[in-house]
């Protein structure tokens, strides 16, 4: 979602709270993405092997990144509707925690073009003097 110079601050910070306590509303979720899949067995005589068919299907292939590489794993029917509505809530997850971020930045480049900020120094005390870093 984009915000634009029409949204006040104050529009944008109660945004901001709804996706916050949106979050919490989410309940369980199951990072990564569903796919539906189909394979063939490579035996001669099964009908998967026909030109034109599309094999042994469809399976439920849930696929994420787990420590930096990718990872699937074949869901079994039985579980097909939970992992998908763990997917969904996920997806609604990333979806939240980007329009906090956006929201955020906007308030941020807000308060840094207030007056009395220039260039990043706050030009109003000690710490806006060169030399005056708290570090």
């Amino acid at each position: 979602m984009a915000f634009d110079a029409g949204w006040s601050s104050r529009r944008l910070a109660a945004r901001r709270d709804e996706a916050v306590r949106q979050l919490a509303l989410l309940g369980v979720f199951t990072p990564g993405s569903l796919h539906e899949t189909w394979s063939k067995c490579g035996k001669p005589t099964c009908h998967c092997a026909t030109v034109g068919d599309l094999g042994h299907g469809p399976r439920l292939l849930w696929v994420r990144t787990e420590r930096g590489k990718p990872k699937s794993r074949t869901i079994p029917p039985r579980m097909a509707a939970e992992v998908t509505a763990g997917v969904k809530a996920y997806q609604r997850f990333m979806d939240q925690v980007r329009e906090i971020s956006e929201i955020n930045a906007v308030l941020a480049e807000r308060e840094l073009t207030l007056p009395g900020i220039a260039h990043g120094r706050n030009e109003s005390g000690p710490a806006g003097q060169k030399g005056g870093s708290r570090h």
